[in-house]
């Protein structure tokens, strides 16, 4: 009894080898050909993702280097924009401060004429009023020193003195 279980029996041996020939040709044909094929789709489904995710990273890094160099020039274009506008104002202050110098000579010359004007006037106004006063003297000296024939003398040698024009002519 306990040797029989070491000792080999042939047809057991036999019935145990094509037990297993046939359950690894149904495994075969129904188990692995369909288990294989799932791995080999899943595979394919694996390095098709893989694929698509190189192809999606590699885009994603084309759309970043973009969105970088886009960023660069937006930034590049906002300095010479800003620098732009710092000359801008820059010219226009100098434009500024020229015109307020402009503005403030031309009422200083207006400020000088005016002034001129007024003493030129306050002159005429004052030869006018010495004029008038010499001639009021005058008169009072000359109504008590001259009697009526020498101003009548005086009042011709005036009129006489006096350049002749005619009707057209100008006195020059």
């Amino acid at each position: 009894m306990g040797s029989s279980l070491i000792t080999p029996d042939v047809g057991m041996i036999f019935w145990t080898v094509v037990t297993f020939a046939l359950l690894a040709l149904l495994l075969g044909r129904f188990a692995w050909k369909p288990l294989l094929q799932v791995l080999e789709e899943r595979e394919k489904t694996i390095r098709e993702s893989l694929e698509a995710a190189q192809k999606a990273r590699a885009e994603a890094d084309q759309t970043l280097r973009k969105n970088q160099e886009a960023l660069a020039a937006a930034r590049k274009e906002t300095a010479a924009l800003i620098e732009q506008g710092k000359r801008e104002a820059e010219a226009l202050r100098l434009e500024i401060v020229a015109q307020a110098r402009k503005e403030s000579q031309d009422l200083i010359e207006q400020g000088k004429k005016q002034v001129q004007y007024e003493q030129k006037r306050a002159i005429e106004q004052l030869r006018s009023q010495v004029a008038d006063l010499a001639i009021q003297a005058a008169e009072r000296l000359i109504v008590r020193s001259l009697d009526d024939a020498r101003q009548r003398e005086l009042v011709d040698e005036y009129v006489k003195s006096l350049p002749t024009t005619g009707p057209g002519e100008t006195h020059r």
